[in-house]
């Protein structure tokens, strides 16, 4: 119910908007070229591999690898450490993480958009193409991978590739990758220290709800995290209109009705 008021107040506004909103037509259009620019080059970004590139490759390829030979004991120590408190505590990946971190990304980019906020809406922008992107990645490395996921109960070195079903998604991990990627995106807008702590905490937090909640092996979510991260680098580093991040500030503030903080750009 609540959504589709938001819904209609928001179909309201732009109906009011009448000739101004036609007038942001430059707008959308410029951004979507920006989108499939993105996409583009980061289909051919393999071909600009520099040795450097190579190296990051390799070195998150071993370790994943690596910790395939502690998965289980990682699996085994999240078991023994479910209780009512640590629920609470790694629930965040029933929020972020899913549709609902998309749905975060259009949200900025229309407050943006509608607003006429051109850091905002850029900021919604980059982290939408940093979800879409890296989990089309993940998706395709999950479906080539086909690796059991730990609460099917066949240990960390079982794969059938080419598989499509669920309990056959676990490597690399998809909340972990595109909770991480906004996260990134989201964190390398703002150049202030609190707004990325933030941030990246909820990205990392989410990683360790998917080992908590026996959905993932810890190699499952490294992987997600470094895809994640560095596909929203990629995204936010080749932005076409600015290379520079925003400058904010957050501060805390109270008042009668409560506590928390703001943040000025």
């Amino acid at each position: 119910m609540k959504t589709k008021v938001v819904f209609f107040i928001l179909l309201f506004y732009l109906i009011s908007q009448g000739n101004s909103f036609a007038g942001k037509k430059d707008t959308l259009v410029t951004d979507g070229k920006h989108f499939i620019g993105v996409g583009a080059r980061l289909w051919n970004a393999s071909k600009d591999f520099q040795k450097e590139d190579w190296i990051k490759l390799g070195v998150i390829t071993g370790i994943t690898g690596m910790l395939f030979f502690i998965d289980d004991d990682i699996q085994q120590f999240a078991l023994k450490h479910q209780n009512s408190t640590n629920d609470r505590i790694f629930n965040l990946d029933k929020i972020y993480g899913n549709k609902y971190t998309i749905a975060m990304t259009v949200g900025i980019y229309g407050l943006g958009f509608i607003f006429d906020e051109p850091e905002i809406r850029r900021m919604g922008l980059n982290s939408f193409e940093s979800f879409l992107y890296s989990a089309l990645l993940m998706s395709t490395l999950k479906m080539v991978f086909g690796r059991h996921r730990p609460d099917v109960g066949d240990g960390q070195w079982f794969f059938e590739p080419g598989q499509i079903e669920d309990p056959y998604q676990s490597l690399p991990s998809g909340h972990t990758t595109v909770s991480m990627a906004v996260s990134t995106a989201l964190a390398k807008s703002i150049d202030n220290v609190l707004w990325k702590i933030f941030w990246y905490s909820g990205g990392a937090l989410v990683a360790m709800s998917r080992i908590y909640h026996d959905r993932h092996w810890v190699s499952d979510v490294f992987l997600g995290g470094a895809i994640g991260y560095y596909v929203a680098d990629f995204v936010v580093k080749h932005d076409s209109e600015s290379g520079k991040n925003l400058t904010g500030k957050i501060l805390p503030f109270a008042n009668l009705k409560g506590i928390g903080l703001t943040i000025n750009f």
